[in-house]
């Protein structure tokens, strides 16, 4: 009588507590270097240090595990901008720790922001559709109901347009990050305050 086989499904390797995290640095990385239609789901397992049926396990499929990585990325900046939105300080002091949080993250791994942004203005044809509003959405209503926080609270004047405010501020921020993402230029550590200073006192004397 032959072995029975066992599904992938419903006996994983012991590979770590941490197998999760490790495959979806290996897929960020991949995907954000390869795109999606180029990035093969043995290369994900093998930069995770598993097999393709603990992969499989854990995701299910490549459309499943592209979705995570762009979520667990979206995620990560949007908690950490809450963080600093939520501390009980100036909007402008505000401003800068959030800057500061967002930049360091970015640092760190870069591949994240590069598979954003990838995904969003440059996919490939056969990747999956993905939410546009879950990766930009975010910081966009964050920032804007900051900014009314300041104009309520007479930090910010009051005739300010609120859109063309958090579009032009992000903005900065969002130049900053590419550059350091597609052309290896560091970002100053004093840039969130430099930014923060421009959004608040311009560029007139």
């Amino acid at each position: 009588m032959g072995t029975p086989s066992t599904s992938s499904a419903t006996a994983p390797e012991v590979t770590g507590p941490d197998l999760r995290t490790r495959l979806l640095r290996s897929a960020t990385a991949l995907f954000s270097a390869h795109g999606y239609v180029a990035t093969s789901m043995r290369a994900v397992a093998e930069g995770a240090g598993c097999t393709k049926p603990n992969l499989y396990y854990h995701f299910g499929s490549k459309e499943a595990l592209f979705a995570k990585c762009l979520h667990v990325e979206g995620q990560g900046y949007v908690e950490l901008i809450g963080e600093a939105f939520a501390r009980q300080a100036p909007v402008a002091e505000r401003l800068r720790v959030a800057m500061g949080l967002f930049f360091e993250h970015v640092r760190a791994d870069p591949a994240g922001m590069r598979l954003v942004y990838n995904a969003l203005e440059a996919p490939d044809p056969g990747q999956p559709s993905i939410d546009a509003t879950e990766l930009r959405g975010g910081p966009v209503s964050m920032t804007a109901d900051l900014i009314q926080v300041g104009i309520a609270g007479g930090e910010i004047r009051s005739d300010l347009n609120v859109e063309d405010a958090v579009l032009a501020l992000l903005g900065m921020v969002d130049h900053r990050c590419r550059r350091l993402v597609f052309e290896g230029e560091p970002i100053p550590e004093d840039c969130p305050e430099r930014l923060v200073d421009i959004f608040f006192n311009g560029v007139s004397k």
